[in-house]
């Protein structure tokens, strides 16, 4: 039977960049029977990009008809349809000059005889290995997904509204071709480029340029689930190769793939945190060989004044700042550098809001703006500025590029930006439309810039890594936040504003991927058909899974469906308490259950049997997990505890009555489960109403015990303190020498592991004096109430702790642990806060 593909493209649904001239109504047979009618023609010096297109045009064509369609030089006589692939003698006969092409821009020409499809290309014209499957280092000699590939854009297009071809993920069985012995083709002629100029879907800025390195919903090699995801999923790799390196690179290279068929990457721009290594440069040597190297000198008056230790940002204030700033950029252009985009440096203080107490940076601070995530938008933009202005001098083609961000979100006060610079808002909410207040908070600061600042180019950061970054670092399974109706909602809105491009931190979820990678090239599609696509590829299996994904997605997107907060609509991340017993509930996954057994039941091929195990390995198996693991920990109970006041003792451990304290009683958990620690734990707690006292005793011989020089992993006492079972919390650590150290997790923007010294003096103020003389290990710890959390804690409160103690390897019953772990609450380990034990204070 002939496969014939006609496309038709209504004029409503073109973008400003896509040129059709009129349709040739001629059809081209490329393949009859099995037998080629054409042949590709690329240069005599072809660019890496036309072979590459060439390659993938002719892999594609085989996959459809089983034949190969040969590729040969244009100065080659060539019989029957020429299928010109990139820029080359030939086209220029043709009258097509690739070279006056704009950035991005490709096309796709029928003439009588001929098909065109060509693009601005990188003027490089080295020579890619395909075949990833034989040569594990392929991907090394492919092209970046931010070199001009224009010609791969033409190709990509052709294949997928010409002859058919869908990529719905980067899997073995993820590329969709229909089977026909005859390829016959006609359709409109095609000038386009893609809507967005940066696409930077989860191709970061390193160099392997990943997709998505997780299995499904599943962590990076974090689980035993995630090697048999990918088992399966990467098969071909998998049974070629045993090494790990290998098969990583053989899954990079697929996920590359995906990447180049869904034009990902395009003109980089990216925009990050950008002066980490300054402490390095300026602060001090790094004890690190990797890094010392990079120590210039000592430089203190470019680092934040007020603070004791290491400063938490730069003095953006002060002229010698600014300077060494524009001596770096200058540099890096003058260089080659690409860490930030060939046209771009990025300017972006360090992550958190702790600035600069001099007087110069203090007076541009505008508190008032605190509450509207602006109180250091003026200062940070005053800065950018004076660099700009320095850089427009000597690189006068250059661009700048910053963050509005955390406490600088808003545009500043009293002036504009240099027209070299590009801002990229956070757009944080954009994957919690649940969390419609916020939402519409940020869109309208988005709207804002847009209306206030039109002439400033607009990037948009969006967090395609949540809900799973919460999961991950609460150590709970998430209820997975599908959007896909909402991600075409926010591309409309996009368009509208004009946004430039757009970067995810991070994808999970092959639907929504899908979806995003469709509307950052145009925004115009149309949601439903994309989803329908997507599941068309699992036959009649695709019907109960597009209905599973959809009340998924249901789920989690209605605020309806979430518990309201003192009677307002539920604001804020997912917790796993949300994600199981409101989201994720007993109904829920019951009606989840039943799609997936008609999936397994509708699967016919084992194309459709493959991708349906694929489906339960990447999502369902993980959401079972999920609510099995939830319902066995809240079945057990979480210790509740009064602590009464004692006399004052002024954070004096050895002055505390003692004999007052309350026990924190004899049970003691195993490595995060139910079974009764074999170490011999006890302790006692108190309050004066100024500090928290603690009394924690191991009845192990001290000599048996391990000092490490930063305190953990082992040996060590570790206390989780929050004022509520999720982030923000507070981990305190004490050694065996009474050396004590702290950190806080999700107080600004969910950064985790940040130092005390952030904050306060080294562990949040807290003390600790360690006996070891005694025949056992005691320790006595005071915390400061006003110090101990975010905001200070007094008499009549309730706070929720855990404690732990971390044993090293040979104090563990288990001879193959790395360490071992005991608990004061059941089902718990490091990091797991929704089960902290409840403490209250009492007056």
């Amino acid at each position: 039977m002939k496969i014939f593909f006609t496309i038709v493209i209504l004029m409503s649904f073109i973008l400003p960049e896509t040129i059709h001239a009129k349709s040739n109504p001629k059809s081209m047979t490329l393949v009859r029977n099995g037998r080629p009618e054409a042949a590709i023609v690329i240069a005599k010096k072809p660019t890496k990009a036309a072979q590459f297109g060439a390659y993938e045009l002719q892999s594609h064509i085989k996959q459809i008809t089983g034949t190969i369609l040969p590729i040969v030089k244009d100065s080659k006589k060539v019989t029957g349809t020429k299928i010109y692939v990139g820029d080359s003698a030939a086209v220029k006969k043709l009258g097509i000059d690739c070279a006056k092409l704009k950035s991005q821009e490709y096309l796709i020409r029928f003439l009588p005889d001929a098909i065109i499809l060509a693009g601005k290309d990188k003027q490089d014209f080295g020579k890619p290995v395909y075949d990833y499957i034989k040569n594990i280092n392929a991907v090394n000699t492919w092209a970046s997904l931010y070199d001009e590939t224009g010609t791969m854009y033409a190709v990509y297009d052709f294949l997928e509204k010409y002859c058919g071809v869908k990529w719905l993920n980067p899997t073995d069985y993820g590329t969709i071709v229909p089977k026909e012995k005859t390829l016959t083709v006609a359709g409109s002629d095609i000038k386009r480029k893609p809507h967005m100029v940066y696409r930077g879907g989860a191709a970061a800025y390193d160099a392997s340029q990943r997709y998505n390195e997780n299995g499904g919903l599943w962590y990076y090699n974090q689980n035993k689930e995630y090697p048999e995801y990918n088992n399966r999923a990467y098969g071909k790799v998998y049974k070629k190769y045993k090494n790990p390196r290998q098969r990583t690179m053989g899954r990079q290279a697929q996920n590359r793939l995906f990447m180049f068929r869904h034009k990902a990457g395009g003109e980089y721009s990216q925009c990050n945190h950008s002066f980490y290594d300054f402490y390095n440069r300026f602060w001090e040597k790094s004890k690190d060989p990797r890094t010392a190297k990079l120590f210039v000198e000592k430089r203190p008056e470019l680092f934040a004044k007020g603070y004791t230790g290491k400063p938490p940002q730069l003095c953006y204030g002060c002229d010698e700042t600014v300077a060494q700033v524009v001596k770096d950029i200058r540099n890096y252009f003058d260089n080659g550098g690409t860490r930030w985009g060939k046209n771009f440096y990025a300017l972006e203080p360090m992550d958190n809001n702790s600035f600069c107490k001099c007087k110069i940076c203090a007076a541009q601070y505008e508190p008032a703006r605190r509450t509207d995530s602006s109180e250091h938008s003026t200062y940070w933009f005053s800065f950018v500025n004076r660099v700009a202005k320095e850089i427009k001098k000597s690189h006068p083609d250059k661009k700048i590029s910053t963050l509005a961000y955390m406490s600088h979100e808003g545009l500043p006060t009293g002036f504009k930006l240099e027209d070299n610079v590009v801002v990229h808002f956070c757009l944080s909410a954009n994957r919690m439309p649940y969390d419609k207040k916020t939402l519409a908070k940020q869109i309208g600061r988005i709207r804002e810039w847009r209306e206030k600042a039109p002439d400033v180019p607009m990037y948009l950061w969006l967090y395609g890594c949540f809900p799973g970054l919460i999961a991950k670092v609460g150590k709970f399974h998430c209820f997975p936040g599908y959007y896909a109706h909402e991600v075409k909602r926010q591309y409309d809105l996009f368009k509208k504003l004009k946004i430039k491009g757009v970067f995810y931190d991070g994808f999970t979820g092959d639907v929504d991927n899908y979806v995003s990678y469709k509307l950052m090239d145009d925004p115009d599609r149309d949601v439903n058909e994309l989803a329908d696509e997507y599941f068309s590829a699992y036959g009649a299996a695709g019907k109960p899974l597009k209905e599973m994904y959809e009340i998924i997605e249901e789920r989690y997107c209605n605020p309806g469906n979430y518990p309201q907060q003192n009677g307002a609509p539920y604001s804020g991340h997912q917790n796993v308490k949300i994600a199981w017993d409101s989201l994720g509930n007993a109904e829920t996954m019951q009606k989840l259950q039943r799609c997936m057994d008609q999936a397994y039941a509708a699967a016919k091929t084992e194309r459709e049997k493959n991708l349906v195990r694929m489906w339960d390995d990447a999502v369902w198996s993980y959401m079972k997990k999920g609510r099995k693991k939830y319902v066995e920990r809240s079945s057990s109970p979480i210790p509740e505890i009064n602590v009464p006041k004692v006399a004052d003792a002024n954070g004096n451990v050895n002055k505390v009555d003692w004999s007052k304290a309350v026990s924190l009683g004899d049970k003691w958990y195993r490595n995060g489960g139910n079974i009764p620690a074999i170490s011999k734990l006890s302790g006692r707690i108190c309050h004066d109403g100024k500090y928290l006292y603690l009394e924690l005793i191991d009845q192990v011989d001290p000599k048996k015990l391990h000092v490490s020089p930063m305190i953990c992993c082992y040996d060590d006492w570790e206390i989780f303190i929050a004022t509520q079972r999720a982030q923000p919390y507070r981990q305190f650590l004490a050694g065996p020498t009474g050396m004590v150290d702290g950190y806080s997790y999700g107080e600004v923007n969910w950064r985790q592991t940040v130092p005390s010294s952030e904050y306060t003096k080294k562990g949040f103020g807290m003390t600790a004096v360690s006996d070891t003389k005694s025949g056992k290990w005691v320790t006595r710890l005071a915390f400061p109430l006003n110090k101990m959390l975010i905001k200070p804690v007094k008499p009549g409160d309730d706070i929720y702790m855990n404690i732990m103690r971390v044993k090293n390897p040979k104090l563990c019953a288990d001879p193959a642990a790395s360490f071992g772990i005991d608990t004061w609450v059941p089902y718990t380990t490091v990091f797991e806060v929704d089960r902290l034990g409840k403490v209250h204070l009492e007056k």
